[in-house]
């Protein structure tokens, strides 16, 4: 889509909004011809997620489409992401392969990731994020005074992050950025309901990446391979994998070794940089958060002001929803007046922005809570595909988003540019140099 046409997409959808702020959503729904509903909810999920989601949650909190049918309260959010094999990610596998995090609960997914978590080990976290800092710091420091968020730290600090302590080292890291971007695009953002324009282009921009990322990779493990074979490893996350020995019957060969050092790529760098803009638009465009925020960020307060940030989060998240696919027909929510059945082959989008506003698990939830804990958020999913990285997120993206609140005067020049897709794309930002 071109930025005209998701501006003037955009524009139409705000008139909408407008028109529906004195009557009903589900009103005008259920008034449109089948053909035109899914791209009515799809430009309310853009757009007027929080008022939308209500609506749901109070009057038809599960809402088919004839695309797919929308899950928004808390419990049946659960309900739906704690059954894997019976709701599955099976959209993920032509875009993932045979990574783990495309197996529904399978002994790969299970005794891979179970590895690759053991290898991310929570005693990293306090030097993780002093590395954060510092490359944050270092980045903000050669802005003077303005800077485009998205592209030039957003996702350039994760990928220091990646070169340095995952071991994605020894290549620029535009390639780097570009190769974890097109991946998280194709997987979360190129699905057949989301309706892109041109759906073929972002496949092949995904094929062409992974093509060089499988080169590079294989490259990256015959090196640190020899090394680690000459005692001259050192101790970043890709050495540990190759130095695994993994229980007898768990099948984890180079093959298997390169896969993952790949995804660890793929998981941390465009999520992050999502987050960390959507956050800092969140606390700036509130001018009690952000004085509260400021300074908890110049005491070092970490414990006041990491909570800000994910409350932020939770007003807009980096995902609003997941997806999964019926495997077979369930009921959902059985038992209570809204029980529904799902039909095998049918796709279902839980809906987290909606969880985290339901008042059966979070109160007052339209109140921006800055001490809120972070208890049932679901920042980095939930169930068996929750994160494998979220407790290197948890210190990551506050770190990020605390080193730019830190600089003195700072400032929105507009608001985050998506530049007519799905993602932020830009982002400026000013302070006093």
């Amino acid at each position: 889509m071109s930025a005209t046409q998701g501006s003037l997409a955009e524009e139409a959808s705000r008139s909408e909004g407008e028109a529906l702020q004195s009557g009903s959503f589900l009103e005008r729904f259920d008034s449109t011809p089948e053909a035109e509903q899914w791209p009515l909810v799809r430009s309310w999920i853009n757009n007027y997620p929080i008022p939308f989601f209500k609506e749901l949650r109070e009057s038809r909190p599960i809402l088919r489409t004839p695309v797919c049918t929308l899950i928004a309260r808390f419990d049946d959010f659960n309900e739906a992401v704690s059954i894997p094999n019976t709701f599955t990610v099976a959209l993920y596998k032509p875009k993932m392969g045979d990574y783990l995090m495309a197996e529904d609960d399978t002994p790969m997914h299970n005794n891979e990731k179970a590895l690759m978590m053991s290898l991310l080990k929570r005693e990293d976290l306090p030097k993780i994020r002093e590395l954060v800092a510092t490359r944050a710091k270092e980045t903000l420091d050669c802005a003077n005074g303005e800077i485009d968020l998205v592209p030039n730290y957003g996702r350039t600090v994760p990928t220091a992050m990646v070169q340095e302590h995952f071991g994605l080292d020894g290549i620029d890291p535009k390639y780097l950025i570009k190769w974890s971007y097109w991946n998280q695009y194709d997987t979360f953002h190129n699905q057949f309901f989301h309706n892109e324009p041109d759906p073929e282009a972002i496949i092949q921009n995904r094929k062409r990446s992974n093509r060089w990322l499988g080169l590079y990779i294989g490259v990256l493990i015959a090196r640190k391979w020899v090394m680690n074979k000459l005692g001259k490893s050192k101790d970043d996350v890709v050495y540990r994998i190759l130095q695994v020995e993994p229980p007898e019957g768990v099948k984890f060969n180079i093959l298997r070794q390169g896969i993952n050092a790949g995804g660890l790529l793929i998981g941390a760098v465009e999520t992050t940089s999502m987050a960390v803009s959507q956050a800092v638009e969140g606390i700036l465009s509130r001018p009690e958060v952000f004085a509260l925020a400021q300074a908890a960020a110049k005491e070092g307060d970490n414990e006041t002001f990491d909570p800000i940030v994910w409350e932020a989060l939770r007003f807009n998240p980096a995902f609003k929803y997941m997806f999964r696919t019926a495997a077979e027909d369930y009921t959902l929510a059985k038992g209570t007046a809204r029980e529904t059945t799902i039909t095998k082959g049918e796709t279902v989008l839980p809906l987290m922005l909606s969880a985290m506003f339901d008042s059966a698990a979070f109160d007052d939830p339209e109140t921006f809570n800055p001490a809120r804990p972070y208890g049932n958020s679901f920042h980095f999913g939930s169930g068996l595909h929750e994160c494998m990285g979220k407790e290197i997120g948890r210190v990551m993206i506050p770190e990020m988003v605390k080193q730019v609140l830190l600089r003195p005067e700072i400032r929105a020049l507009g608001s985050i540019d998506k530049d007519g897709g799905a993602v932020p794309e830009h982002y400026l930002l000013k302070w006093k140099a």
